[in-house]
């Protein structure tokens, strides 16, 4: 199995990232305009792509102060390779108001297919969502009909 890492240090309190990842509109000013987000655990968040091209539905695992978790489910325009992929936000509070982001995307059959471009986005990603819990939000990385 493969992993996809990422750590970056926010100048927010934790809680303001848990916001971000489990609120719709959070999602929308970082990750995608279009998704369908619950923020309790057992809910399926749903995420759209390239005008529903491409769709993925995470179940929310864990959701509290600290880590937020989501397994990617089976579904008709996923990608074959994210099925049973796991994403993590691990939050640790620092100095000063600010909070470690530890990301992973994990269990990827395979370095080799989506996972370096996922790779890559996810990185751009990280990026997004610190601006947006640090107040400065630049948008959506991928807008709607994108």
């Amino acid at each position: 199995m493969t992993d996809i890492l990422h750590r970056i240090a926010i100048n927010a309190p934790p809680e303001k990232i848990v916001s971000a990842v489990s609120t719709n509109e959070g999602i929308r000013s970082w990750w995608t305009d279009d998704c369908e987000v619950a923020p309790r655990v057992g809910a399926v968040d749903v995420f759209r792509f390239h005008g529903g091209a491409v769709e993925f539905h995470f179940h929310v695992d864990e959701l509290g102060p600290e880590r937020i978790a989501w397994t990617c489910l089976p579904g008709a325009n996923t990608p074959p390779e994210w099925p049973s992929t796991r994403v993590t936000f691990d939050l640790r509070k620092g100095a000063n108001g600010a909070t470690t982001l530890d990301f992973a995307h994990s269990g990827w059959a395979s370095a080799q297919g989506e996972l370096p471009q996922c790779n890559t986005v996810w990185g751009e990603l990280m990026h997004r969502l610190k601006d947006s819990a640090e107040g400065k939000p630049r948008g959506s990385y991928f807008s709607a009909g994108a």
